[in-house]
């Protein structure tokens, strides 16, 4: 695959890790804090209609490119504007160490 310029990189969002705490019962409550604000290319690679739960949902994968950062791993999601965009993988496509490809998924219901 061919790794564009930096320049590319034109839309702004919020890199955000997963936050477990413990509730009242003892079961576990999951929230997300913010990491950075980076620079991404987001391209949209496919889309699906499926049911889950007794109902419609849209999910579109997005394959955003984005700077390299060691800390980036698929438990995290990228926030832009009202979208939220679930991490489910993430590879160095040369292993240079320059850039990180992450395949995430945006579920609209």
């Amino acid at each position: 695959m061919s790794v564009t310029s930096i320049g590319a990189l034109r839309q702004r969002v919020t890199l955000e890790a997963p936050i477990d705490t413990a509730d009242d019962s003892g079961s576990m409550t999951r929230s997300y804090a913010s990491v950075a604000q980076i620079w991404a290319k987001l391209t949209p690679a496919a889309g699906e209609a499926r049911f889950v739960a007794e109902r419609e949902e849209q999910a579109i994968t997005v394959v955003a490119l984005i700077r390299w950062r060691a800390d980036v791993t698929s438990r995290m999601r990228l926030v832009v504007g009202a979208r939220t965009l679930l991490i489910h993988s993430v590879y160095d496509p040369d292993g240079r160490r320059r850039f990180l490809l992450c395949r995430c998924e945006e579920i609209e219901m």
